[in-house]
């Protein structure tokens, strides 16, 4: 059996991204939904319910007293938030322990990387055109999904990549292709495949360090460009490190200047407090 089969029958054994935070996604494209109608489906899930409940009376939100219904947390938080809740939520358990090992990443850093790209994403969608904040912050949390299926097959060849990278000067990315047979980035677009996720994510997880990524459609290039940012500012880079060829004429194309940059790393630092604060980074 080859290490590509051995990948694949480990990838389709990945338990399903859950059909509850799926559903309330879709139904929170309409515009006249109702937190009822939303409660009534999320009850099902005791996770994300339970999350959304813990959200909604952390100290950030400074509520003078303690939510305890469902319905009433959802009105309290607003559409954005509880998106950004459920997709949290839902994908935090695949994030959980040490791995990203194969990569170098320790506990927890997989996870800071993932959140803050969502994080740089959501802010950053308004200077690209086509993309909502909604699903820059879905893509960006899922984009390195793959790493956590891939991180043993890495460890396992870790020594041959690292010579490859450095005799033959290549990224991190292209010596995983080589000699696994697939990428990180290639296997989380598999991996949205098999969860369903419309064709516009899962090309911005499949692509999200092609040199190509800016002219593959606008989730792509805002995905490929938060990833920039985030491996730039030292944020879960990992063993592959700035693997990703964006540079600074993508941030030119959609108008990123230097003092956007600046304020969006201001932002990221309030919020990656936030989420350490409620997600228990």
């Amino acid at each position: 059996m080859s290490r590509m089969d051995e990948i694949l029958i480990l990838v389709k054994a990945v338990p399903p991204f859950p059909k509850v935070a799926q559903r309330v996604l879709a139904m929170l494209d309409d515009p006249s939904v109702k937190a009822a109608q939303l409660a009534e489906v999320i009850q099902y899930d005791a996770a994300i319910t339970a999350n959304i409940l813990k959200i909604c009376n952390a100290a950030i939100f400074g509520l003078p007293r303690k939510v305890s219904s469902l319905e009433e947390a959802l009105v309290v938080i607003g559409t954005q938030e509880l998106k950004d809740i459920l997709v949290t939520s839902s994908s935090a358990k695949f994030y959980k322990g040490k791995v990203g090992a194969g990569y170098e990443l320790e506990q927890g850093d997989l996870w800071r990387h993932s959140v803050a790209v969502a994080i740089v994403a959501k802010h950053l969608s308004s200077f690209v055109k086509g993309t909502k904040a909604a699903e820059g912050f879905t893509a960006g949390l899922l984009h390195d999904i793959g790493k956590r299926f891939l991180s043993s097959f890495v460890a396992d060849d870790f020594s041959n990549i690292i010579s490859k990278v450095d005799e033959q000067q290549c990224s991190f990315v292209e010596a995983e292709k080589e000699l696994l047979g697939t990428t990180h980035a290639e296997l989380g677009g598999f991996i949205l495949e098999n969860w369903e996720f419309d064709k516009e994510m899962v090309s911005a997880v499949r692509k999200h360090h092609d040199e190509d990524a800016l002219e593959d459609g606008p989730l792509s290039a805002l995905i490929a460009l938060s990833n920039a940012i985030v491996v730039s500012l030292g944020i879960g880079g990992g063993a592959d490190g700035l693997a990703t060829k964006i540079q600074g004429e993508g941030l030119k194309k959609y108008g990123i200047t230097s003092q956007v940059i600046e304020s969006c790393m201001a932002h990221l630092l309030i919020e990656m407090e936030k989420a350490e604060e409620v997600l228990n980074l």
